[in-house]
């Protein structure tokens, strides 16, 4: 089957018939700004300026043929008409001149060196096909650079990501609209400034190097990093810098291409808080309550301190869930975590495991009375009437509370005695608080 040209599909991609020899310059700077001779900058006096030159050079041709070097001159206007962008044109002008060389020949073959003129026509008639084949050949390829050029800033100004370009001086010499978006300014303010100004970032891992220094070694892996915007405004982004050198290893610059990922961390933190976080108390779960657990041992004993770990079991939840329903057990849940939680210190940890079991986590203990008195704040809270829907909700519960080092050394052992002085004080009563004692564990129950 024949391969289908692109072109076909889409005229408008295929590449424009004229183009002038103006060099490809940055991609964001309009190419009618560039500084250009006096006659670049008046298009209009360029088919006028070939004519006369050509004329001028036959006049001088036919009126001095004793110069050799004159019929050569024809190339300057062939030249010049490159910059026309007109291929036929240009062949016109070629193939004219070259008549002309030949008429001129033919006038003074008649001479001392009949010779002379012939060898002269020829070399300049050499001349003139050498030059008219390179400049054409020059001209489609300016041609099909100005195509790919504009191709690649159509290209990048349409994508959804921010892309920006910095030169090897570090200048900014491009952005698209997605990159003046996320850093709050227009193309004017951010393009031939100092990047450094402009694209401000700390990467999220503190052990890597400066945003900067990764270009100059040429990194061009993608990473996280917080985007400092004006107005003082904090952006997640992710970003990659790839490095721009030409075949022989000159650095020309770099392209960083990032794009905002708040949406991504908001979701990643909801993740995280559905996985160490209790959805209906917000408080930390049985996963997050391990993690902290060691840390808060590990703490102890490198400060020598004391721990308490306190479990908390409501008492008659079953029956406030029978009487009110679903909906005011949950309410009760909300407002006594939060009762709880305001009685306690900053430093100190509450979650919920399941049910109606808390577990609460108290470092720097004083000693088994201190522990106690707080286990009595936490009883004392919970049972204060709580209002739902026009009606006063009672509860109260029982407590359970281990000491490290005096009772374990590890988070299960801890959990486990603390479990067993709360069942202790839920036979004592509902609203005791029972601190776990040295005994064996039968004579715990």
């Amino acid at each position: 089957m024949a391969e289908v040209s692109p072109y076909a599909l889409d005229p408008s991609t295929r590449p424009p018939r004229k183009c002038s020899l103006v060099p490809v310059p940055d991609i964001d700077v309009d190419p009618s700004a560039l500084q250009r001779g006096w006659l670049l900058r008046r298009p209009r006096l360029l088919r006028p300026t070939v004519f006369a030159l050509t004329a001028g050079i036959y006049l001088a041709d036919i009126n001095f043929p004793q110069v050799v070097a004159l019929s050569m001159l024809y190339t300057i206007p062939i030249l010049v008409s490159l910059w026309i962008g007109r291929e036929r044109f240009t062949i016109t002008l070629a193939v004219v001149s070259a008549l002309l060389t030949l008429h001129g020949v033919f006038m003074f073959r008649g001479g001392a060196a009949p010779d002379q003129p012939l060898a002269n026509g020829a070399a300049a008639i050499f001349s003139i096909a050498m030059v008219t084949s390179l400049g054409l050949m020059r001209l489609k390829t300016e041609r099909e650079l100005a195509y790919v050029r504009k191709l690649a800033v159509t290209t990048l100004r349409s994508l959804g990501e921010a892309v920006i370009t910095i030169n090897s001086e570090g200048e900014l010499r491009f952005a698209n609209r997605a990159a003046c978006d996320l850093l709050g300014r227009n193309s004017h303010e951010l393009v031939g400034g100092r990047a450094s100004d402009v694209f401000i970032v700390r990467d999220i891992d503190a052990q890597r190097p400066e945003v900067f220094e990764l270009s100059e070694r040429g990194a061009g892996e993608t990473r996280e990093a917080v985007l400092f915007v004006i107005g003082g405004r904090r952006v997640p982004i992710e970003y990659n810098r790839t490095p721009v050198q030409s075949a022989d290893g000159a650095h020309y610059g770099q392209v960083i291409v990032f794009r905002d990922i708040s949406a991504r961390k908001e979701h990643e933190e909801a993740i995280k808080r559905l996985a160490y976080r209790d959805d209906l108390t917000g408080l930390p779960n049985r996963v997050s309550l391990s993690d902290r657990l060691q840390l808060e041992i590990a703490h102890a004993k490198r400060n020598k301190e004391q721990l308490a770990i306190a479990y908390v079991d409501l008492d008659g939840f079953k029956e406030v869930n029978d009487t009110f329903g679903h909906a005011a057990g949950d309410a009760l849940l909300q407002a006594l975590a939060e009762r709880m939680r305001s009685v306690l210190r900053a430093g100190d940890t509450i979650a919920r495991l399941g049910g109606d079991e808390f577990v609460i986590v108290l470092p720097a203990i004083g000693g088994p009375e201190d522990a106690r008195r707080v286990g009595e704040k936490v009883i004392a809270v919970i049972e204060s009437p709580i209002p739902f829907e026009g009606r006063q909700m009672h509860a109260s519960a029982s407590l359970g509370i281990a000491l490290f080092p005096r009772d374990g050394s590890e988070p299960e052992m801890l959990l486990r005695r603390a479990d067993k002085a709360m069942y202790r004080a839920k036979s004592l009563g509902r609203g005791k608080v029972q601190v776990f004692q040295n005994l064996s564990d039968s004579q715990w129950g």
